[in-house]
């Protein structure tokens, strides 16, 4: 048996016959369910008689490793249930798998479609996945969003959008919202067992908004790249208030405080709107603006 798939799901049934179509190449399908309640299983069923059944723990890396174990094949490719694999990225697969090479792990582009688009700001494009690999030289870690310890080469595939994972991804402003509150509920309670500094809110939101809106360019990216990048640093507070609220402490907050990090908060601001500037600027016009990032205002 040359390919498994490896597919791991929770109440997936609006997505999940989509993407075991786009997987019926495999030589084996394994789905790991997480104790569903609609009708994932059923669908599942009919297209494969390999399901198993895994505690539901509110994300998925924790079967990870179980799902894994069930695989037979030589190589086992991981995909989840909102995800299509074309019939592009198919026949590259195949024919990659027909070489002959020490490689260990593949990582493979993933195309994220959020609210109806395809978003390539923001840092989700290539949003490369670690998800082909050799039985056995794979062990993936239980916390959240985790990546996998690989024993042996690793490669990654090629930036094309016709070989990335077609990613159906938050289909909604809800969807995002509802993942928000599970993710950061589980990140926190993680944190909790820690021992690192609670961050201030206000710094917190400045490193996650800066860093997609400018160096990840969701500035580019039209209302959805500017709206991640918002909701993006939001998701970073929220997860820090929860932590927050779990250690019963004051640790920052006081006036000053605030005030101060507001202030920096304005000034990465002001350079990083002076640096943007400086793209399209000309003549004296380059010159001020070389000046007000230097100073940032």
């Amino acid at each position: 048996m040359k390919l498994s798939v490896v597919i791991t799901t929770k109440n997936a049934a609006t997505t999940l016959e989509r993407t075991l179509e786009s997987v019926k190449f495999a030589d084996e399908i394994v789905v790991v369910d997480m104790m569903s309640t609609d009708e994932t299983v059923r669908i599942a069923r009919k297209f494969t008689d390999n399901i198993f059944t895994t505690p539901d723990v509110g994300y998925v890396e924790p079967a990870r490793n179980f799902s894994l174990s069930k695989a037979r094949g030589e190589w086992i490719l991981v995909v989840d249930a909102d995800e299509v694999i074309s019939e592009t990225l198919r026949d590259y697969l195949l024919e990659l798998l027909a070489t002959d090479s020490d490689i260990a792990s593949y990582s493979l582009a993933r195309k994220n479609l959020i609210f109806g688009d395809w978003v390539q700001t923001a840092g989700w494009w290539p949003d490369y996945q670690p998800r082909l690999f050799r039985r056995g030289k794979v062990i993936w870690s239980d916390l959240l969003h985790s990546k996998p310890a690989i024993d042996g080469k690793s490669e990654k595939l090629p930036d094309k959008a016709e070989l990335a994972i077609e990613h159906h991804n938050y289909e909604s402003l809800t969807q995002f919202v509802q993942r928000m509150d599970r993710y950061t509920s589980i990140a926190a309670r993680m944190g909790a067992q820690k021992t690192e500094s609670l961050e201030h809110p206000v710094i917190v939101f400045r490193r996650e908004f800066l860093q997609r809106l400018f160096s990840l360019r969701g500035i580019d990216g039209g209302y959805r790249g500017i709206l991640l990048a918002f909701l993006q640093g939001l998701s970073e507070v929220v997860q820090t208030a929860k932590f927050w609220e779990s250690k019963h402490t004051e640790l920052y907050g006081s006036k000053i405080e605030t005030l101060n990090e507001l202030s920096e908060l304005r000034a990465q601001l002001a350079y990083w709107i002076a640096d943007e500037e400086l793209l399209t600027a000309r003549g004296l016009q380059t010159l001020v603006w070389r000046v007000r990032r230097k100073i940032r205002i």
